[in-house]
């Protein structure tokens, strides 16, 4: 009796792209699904899905992950109807399980799969063969935050493994005298990480050691260019030694370097082969200490990394920049940055109150005169960064550095700090918390306490006071606290709700929490000014002012109650009082560099441009990697008439994904002044996505004034039907009437936007310059205060 062959294994009927352009393919690579309407989410759920392997995701997982703000019972429908979708598009088995849902590999396969596979069997080379690009490339859902931290923990993590490969097979082929495919991999390597001081040794090493000197010297000068374009600073000294060895030998091609068995020292850094013999090595480089590993990855990237919306400027722009900018200066001795705290653990549980924990330190510090505290959007730029301490520093401008690990096992908490002199990379002081988990808050005086001391800060009994004062003292009410204060969330309508809801159980666990009131009024102004379809603008605002009237009465010394407070007066058009406000949170808050980001609005809207670009600049200074600072000063520049300087301010953030519509409406404006139309247009188009019905009201303005009046009159129309509304913003309909030169209309529609709490300061400037001659206008402005202080 013969056996039976191998039944051969089923081939999967469609496959699934994930690395670079998301979309899913049947065999003849026709795609099925692709990026665009409703199959959007459908898309995000297989890649989820792929991304779990034979693991998969269990129900409650997937509900999270897409639907965290809705009521079980409407997400479990909204899935399962998901999931009936996808099974009529794709194929009634697609799934391989219920719970956990797993993709059934007999009908979809997928790169991200087939990835991780080859890395489980060591197969480092078909690993890197099936990445074609970051995970789910420019790939983003909108109103779902939770899916947002899970795509950017994701797209990191496979990056990490990509570029982790690539590393080992270079170093192995290093290792086997191969130093042609070492070549090869490095290269691909530097493809991947530009400005890796690794993978410019590594090169530089294999081509010389393959005998092309001029390939390596090519290299090596292209190194030093991108390093110094995009990070502003000279090559790591271990490149600089190496590529000095170059130059000092004869430039006459590949004859020039005699070929032999011993390769150029990959060596030397961290984690080489022992078997490569090592050259001379180079002096002595501060390290970072033991306890703080950063991930290697790429430091200066425009993404939203973790929970944090993150964007990196380039600094070589940081560090060219003109006057306004410190860190085109030397930077003074009493000046420092807090890293982000680095969660030893690695529970992702732990995430958001490790990042909290660098937060208030930073604002701890803030409170501290003589002291220049970056802001926290800058130095969370170069989380999970390789960078040095003295690159970092550089970058920001500053002196010093803080940084430390975090472990927390039950209600222990370990915290280990470090004080870095960022000139020479020496420990100015290190200290080590053991302590219970309640005890937190006194641990961040402590150490802004100690930091302070090494700096030769002298500290009076009021700075000791208020360094140690805390609005909460509850934990539980701290984490909630935290959650709503995750800035990923007020990317959208429903993640803005979902943070006012974080705040309101911060207040139940704690009536007495004064910043998660003051985070109740920021709250309730920003759902206010989204598509509230819940309560009017007057309504919102006057929820906003009791939270925010709380937190001052709670605690008069926090800068954010006070802040809140200002937020609220100008809404409801009261200037003065929102600049008094303002002025107090400044000064409690010196550093804080979002109050002077608030501050330029108010001076711009009561016509103080120059005073604008002051404070506009020095809010820059302290938080130079900022997107909204940056953006700032673009809109002071506009309020200056300086076009130009502003829209070259405004190029560096292009790169942003979402975009930040503050730039788009603040370019627009730009190319309005300038009667480009075609520009301004599309500048509003590229935001218009995410900017809501005040986006669609500035399209049909510039529409209009383009001559294109058919489509503004559409706008229009949707917008005249929305009105109807009780909710809805006049604001909007009187811009487009503004843009077809209909006067009358325009007048009537700004009024009803004063009652209704709309007219909208930043958009105002758009069509003043147009209605100033109407002495409609001089009524406008005493009944909104906006162009008189």
């Amino acid at each position: 009796m013969t056996d039976n062959p191998a039944r051969p294994q089923p081939i999967a009927r469609y496959r699934l792209r994930t690395f670079g352009t998301l979309a899913l393919a049947s065999p003849d690579d026709a795609t099925l699904l692709g990026r665009h309407g409703h199959q959007h989410r459908r898309l995000a759920l297989l890649a989820v899905l792929a991304a779990a392997g034979g693991i998969g995701r269990s129900r409650d997982q997937v509900l999270g992950l897409f639907w965290p703000d809705g009521t079980q019972t409407r997400a479990r429908h909204s899935l399962d109807q998901l999931l009936y979708a996808i099974r009529s598009a794709i194929d009634e088995a697609v799934f391989d399980g219920v719970n956990p849902l797993r993709l059934n590999p007999d009908v979809v396969s997928s790169d991200v799969g087939d990835f991780q596979d080859a890395l489980e069997r060591g197969d480092r080379a078909r690993a890197v063969a099936e990445y074609r690009g970051p995970f789910l490339e420019g790939f983003f859902l909108a109103g779902v935050p939770e899916f947002e931290r899970w795509l950017d923990a994701e797209r990191a993590r496979l990056a990490r493994s990509y570029s982790g490969s690539l590393e080992q097979l270079a170093r192995a082929a290093d290792g086997a005298h191969d130093h042609a495919m070492a070549a090869h991999w490095w290269r691909k390597f530097t493809e991947a990480d530009p400005v890796s001081s690794r993978g410019a040794v590594g090169l530089i090493g294999a081509l010389m050691s393959a005998g092309d000197g001029t390939a390596a010297l090519q290299h090596a000068e292209q190194y030093e260019r991108v390093v110094a374009h995009e990070l502003g600073a000279d090559v790591d000294p271990a490149v600089a030694t190496l590529i000095a060895k170059i130059r000092d030998r004869p430039k006459s091609g590949r004859s020039a370097v005699p070929r032999g068995p011993t390769p150029l020292p990959v060596s030397t850094l961290p984690g080489a082969p022992v078997s490569v013999p090592p050259a001379p090595p180079d002096p002595p480089q501060p390290q970072p200490p033991p306890q703080v590993k950063r991930s290697p990855r790429r430091a200066l990237v425009p993404y939203f990394v973790g929970s944090l919306v993150i964007f990196v400027l380039a600094a070589a722009a940081i560090l060219r920049q003109g006057a306004g900018n410190s860190a085109s200066r030397p930077p003074a001795d009493r000046s420092i940055a807090v890293l982000p705290f680095v969660n030893v653990t690695g529970d992702q549980r732990d995430a958001a109150l490790v990042d909290g924990l660098s937060e208030e330190l930073i604002a701890v510090l803030t409170r501290i005169p003589d002291l220049r505290v970056i802001a926290r959007t800058s130095a969370f730029a170069f989380k999970n960064s390789d960078l040095g301490a003295k690159r970092i520093a550089d970058s920001l401008g500053v002196s010093n550095i803080v940084e430390a690990t975090v472990q927390k096992i039950g209600s222990q908490l370990k915290v280990h700090v470090r004080l870095i002199d960022a000139r020479d990379g020496s420990t100015r002081w290190n200290g080590t918390y053991d302590r219970e988990l309640k005890d937190i808050f006194t641990v961040q005086s402590e150490i802004a306490g100690a930091v302070a001391r090494e700096l030769d800060v002298r500290l009076t009994a009021s700075t000791r006071a208020r360094i140690a004062r805390h609005s909460v003292r509850n934990i539980a009410a701290y984490e909630l606290y935290l959650r709503g204060n995750d800035p990923v969330l007020l990317r959208s309508d429903s993640g803005a709700r979902a943070a006012l809801e974080y705040f309101h159980q911060a207040i139940a666990v704690d009536s007495g929490y004064a910043a998660a009131y003051a985070g109740l009024a920021r709250l309730h102004i920003r759902i206010g000014v989204g598509d509230d379809r819940e309560l009017s603008r007057r309504e919102r605002l006057a929820l906003a002012e009791a939270a925010a009237l709380r937190a001052v009465a709670l605690d008069d010394s926090s800068g954010d109650a006070h802040a809140a407070l200002s937020m609220v007066r100008r809404n409801s058009y009261d200037l003065a009082s929102a600049e008094s406000e303002l002025r107090q949170a400044i000064a409690l808050e010196p550093t804080n560099a979002r109050f002077r980001e608030w501050m330029v609005l108010l001076y711009i809207a009561t016509d103080r441009p120059l005073e604008a670009l002051t404070v506009a600049r020095h809010a820059l200074e302290l938080d130079p990697l900022s997107p909204t600072a940056n953006a700032e000063v673009a809109n002071a520049l506009l309020a200056n008439n300086q076009c130009d300087e502003a829209l070259a301010q405004l190029d560096r953030l292009k790169a942003l994904r979402p975009p930040l519509l503050r730039s788009g409406a603040i370019a627009a404006q730009c190319y309005a002044r300038k009667e480009m139309w075609p520009e301004a247009i599309a500048e509003i188009e590229r935001i218009s996505k995410n900017a809501g019905p005040r986006g669609q009201s500035l399209l049909g303005y510039m529409l209009a004034r383009a001559g294109r009046t058919d489509e503004a009159q559409r706008i229009l129309s949707a917008l005249l039907d929305r009105s109807r509304r009780p909710q809805a913003d006049a604001f909007d309909v009187a811009l487009v009437y503004a843009g077809l030169g209909r006067s009358d209309e325009t007048f009537m529609w700004l009024k009803r936007s004063v009652d209704d709490r709309s007219l909208g300061f930043e958009w105002l400037p758009a069509i003043a310059d147009d209605l100033r001659r109407d002495p409609r206008f001089a009524m406008l402005q005493r009944r909104s205060g906006f162009g008189s202080q």
